[in-house]
């Protein structure tokens, strides 16, 4: 159990804003909320970028109060023009690399204990750890937790020696110590990962969607739902997922007017703080907007889920979601849909191990870039139309990594059509046999 949690707040405007909440207190962290406020809310960040930024703050804030017996006072640090100190940091570092989970686990008193979180320190949460197997976060997520940490000590520093005299001793020291931990931080600030192309998670088997689709079809025995609704609604989730390769924000997102059935196409749209969202976990878009073109299947399955059972439920008259909850018709929340894989991988726990909306895009990737070489489709502009249909730039590293994927797999497998004038095993001599 950690000191601190994120509550997301919901303005009548319709914006959504994170606070990181002291639980003792029950009141919003009085330099973290300034800092997103200032930094990150001023310039438009989406509010899960904010949410991220405030557990990066809440990690920092754990260090400083567990990291001895003490703790470090970053206040009186300030005052007296000082910072933190190099062993500070690198262990700040390390810290880092941690799940906030794990750390939270070992560091935080069972409340059955009485005594303070402060008798605490993460040198006991070290020993721990080097007993068991120590689970690190991607280099990537390190870095991004090690930049908003810094960014946040600068800024700290910057606001007190803004109240200061340009000669003053403290504000020299300070100056200095911004600088040092400015410096340092950077230079221990993993690099980006240059083997994406080889990392990019794959997509489903072929094994795998048969059975998906196996499952998910309302006339099968197999479907784990017992309502007839539920049914036809995860059956056509699915459906859209697969086909189009969305994110699950960006399906939860979609509204019945951007559904064009004259034409046949369907609008993805961004709408961030939109008012007519009830929900305070709001799906919000990550990627541009687009037109896509439906085929006839998905319009008709699409049509008859409106107009004959998406408009028997009590709440769906109110708004225009698409994807609605079973019992009451409200919009389908992010964690219905993850209920919704989670059912799925309980039919078949071996085949769908895998199976998250999100792999779904990828298997649509996957589909994609062998739809790609069967018409015969050059890379640059295989390229430019993955980006277009999946909402990313068309410089987009995204788009990049699944076709040098893609041209990899192929390659690797004119390696293995290049051996045909190898000698077959029984031509081979004893000694090639072993």
């Amino acid at each position: 159990m950690t000191p601190y949690y994120i509550k997301k707040v919901l303005f009548s405007s319709g914006e959504r804003f994170p606070m990181l909440i002291e639980k003792e207190t029950g009141m919003p962290d009085y330099w973290s909320t300034v800092f997103s406020i200032s930094q990150h809310r001023s310039k438009g960040d989406a509010v899960n970028t904010i949410e991220q930024v405030l557990r990066s703050l809440m990690l920092l804030k754990i260090f400083l109060k567990n990291y001895s017996l003490e703790g470090i006072d970053l206040k009186k640090r300030l005052q007296q023009g000082k910072l933190l100190h190099l062993h500070e940091i690198e262990s700040l570092c390390d810290t880092c690399k941690l799940p906030l989970k794990e750390i939270c686990a070992d560091i935080t008193v069972p409340q059955k204990s009485k005594q303070s979180i402060n008798t605490h320190s993460l040198e006991k949460f070290r020993s721990n750890t080097s007993k068991k197997q120590i689970i690190t976060i991607s280099s990537d997520a390190t870095g991004n937790r090690m930049r908003v940490i810094k960014n946040f000590l600068v800024w700290m520093a910057n606001i007190h020696m803004a109240k200061l005299p340009e000669r003053d001793m403290t504000f020299m020291l300070l100056k200095d110590a911004k600088d040092f931990v400015e410096s340092t931080l950077n230079s221990r600030i993993p690099g980006t990962s240059h083997n994406s192309s080889e990392n990019a998670p794959m997509g489903l088997s072929e094994e795998a969607i048969d059975k998906l689709f196996e499952v998910v079809d309302r006339g099968s025995p197999y479907n784990p739902w017992k309502n007839n609704f539920t049914k036809i609604r995860n059956e056509l989730l699915i459906l859209w997922l697969y086909q189009f390769g969305l994110r699950r924000s960006e399906l939860l997102g979609l509204k019945i007017s951007d559904l064009d059935f004259r034409s046949e196409t369907f609008n993805i749209v961004r709408r961030p703080d939109d008012p007519e969202d009830p929900r305070l976990n709001q799906p919000t878009q990550k990627t541009y907007g687009r037109k896509i073109f439906m085929p006839k299947k998905i319009v008709r399955l699409t049509l008859d889920y409106i107009t004959k059972h998406r408009t028997a439920l009590p709440k769906a008259g109110r708004h225009e979601f698409l994807f609605v909850a079973s019992k009451t018709g409200s919009p389908m929340s992010l964690d219905s849909v993850n209920k919704v894989f989670s059912k799925l991988k309980k039919c078949y726990p071996d085949v769908f191990k895998n199976l998250t909306p999100h792999i779904l895009r990828h298997t649509w990737n996957d589909n994609f870039s062998a739809l790609m070489d069967e018409r015969n489709v050059s890379e640059e502009e295989e390229q430019k139309m993955r980006a277009y249909l999946m909402g990313w730039e068309e410089t987009s590293g995204s788009a990049e990594t699944y076709t040098k994927r893609h041209v990899q797999r192929k390659a690797n497998e004119s390696i293995l059509q290049m051996d045909n004038k190898f000698p077959q095993e029984e031509d081979l001599p004893d000694w090639a046999k072993e």
